[in-house]
């Protein structure tokens, strides 16, 4: 457990707590700022002491370079205009022949007339969007704009995605996220409320997803009879329902860089290993010949 400043009370990710600020209210989102490498490591050690978390109650992790990032969607990043679910779908739709070309793997995905159908159906909406998992994750993994968040659940691989390329005047920061802190693994929210989905682990799609201990969340509400997109910050900013959807921003010092990686590399965790492709390989020995030798000198 960590003591926090700025008027809060407390942070623990193993008990569920968050803080209170000065005004005593409490909500879903905390910061804990960590002095070095060493104590990230304890804290997140500590989460597999707890005897009592159930077993849908995981925690995921997902790494950013630079903790003035906003958690945002690489789709929300590239356009404000794409919001409605079934265009999105329309889109990706539209360019699936060249992936399947290019990939040689037939994707499911329904037709258009489908896509608007199921998109204006609140109740079974949610498992139908899981059957385009293969090819939404699929996308994500090879750069297309998506609106899913990917997280893992290694602590170790989200570490490396914020420090490969983090610069050392900065801090990087690490979100840890529990969806249901709570005995019945339930979630609960009004039906005209923004609310967090989540995907995986076991999911049919691209090799990186089990490379990296992939697992995915996408932040929906309903409204004007169809199903939209919504920041996920929407659902981490509120204050009522303290047993789900709860975040953690866990910032460290850039400078901290070439310890991480050094050390991640001992246990053959890096851009090769998390990437399987000829680039992934040159910057990893590019990190060892260049970066940890400079940082050797």
């Amino acid at each position: 457990m960590f003591s926090l400043c700025s008027g809060a009370v407390k942070a623990d990710i193993g008990q569920g707590h968050l803080v209170i600020d000065e005004d005593g209210h409490r909500g879903r989102t905390e910061t804990v700022h960590m002095e070095s490498w060493e104590k990230f490591q304890a804290y997140v050690e500590s989460l597999d002491n707890d005897p009592s978390r159930k077993v849908w109650d995981e925690v995921w992790f997902r790494g950013q370079g630079d903790a003035e990032w906003e958690l945002h969607s690489t789709l929300e990043r590239r356009t404000p205009k794409v919001r409605a679910v079934s265009t999105y779908l329309n889109l990706i739709s539209e360019i699936k022949p060249a992936i399947e070309s290019f990939t040689g793997t037939t994707f499911e995905l329904p037709g258009r007339m489908e896509v608007e159908q199921t998109c204006r159906e609140y109740d079974l909406f949610e498992n139908w969007l899981r059957q385009s998992m293969t090819y939404l994750a699929h996308l994500r993994h090879c750069g297309f704009p998506s609106p899913l968040l990917d997280w893992s659940k290694s602590p170790y691989v989200a570490a490396y995605f914020a420090f490969a390329r983090a610069e050392a005047d900065s801090n990087v920061a690490i979100f840890a996220y529990r969806e249901r802190a709570n005995s019945t693994g339930l979630k609960i929210g009004g039906s005209d409320m923004p609310q967090i989905v989540s995907f995986g682990p076991i999911v049919k799609t691209h090799r990186r997803h089990f490379r990296q201990q992939s697992r995915y969340t996408a932040c929906l509400r309903w409204g004007a009879d169809q199903w939209f997109f919504e920041p996920h910050e929407s659902v981490f900013g509120q204050k009522d329902n303290l047993q789900q959807d709860l975040l953690w921003k866990i910032t460290i010092p850039g400078q901290e860089r070439m310890k991480v990686l050094s050390y991640l590399d001992k246990f053959n965790l890096n851009e090769f290993t998390l990437f399987d492709s000829e680039e992934s390989l040159l910057e990893m020995l590019a990190t060892r010949v260049i970066d940890m030798r400079a940082g050797r000198s």
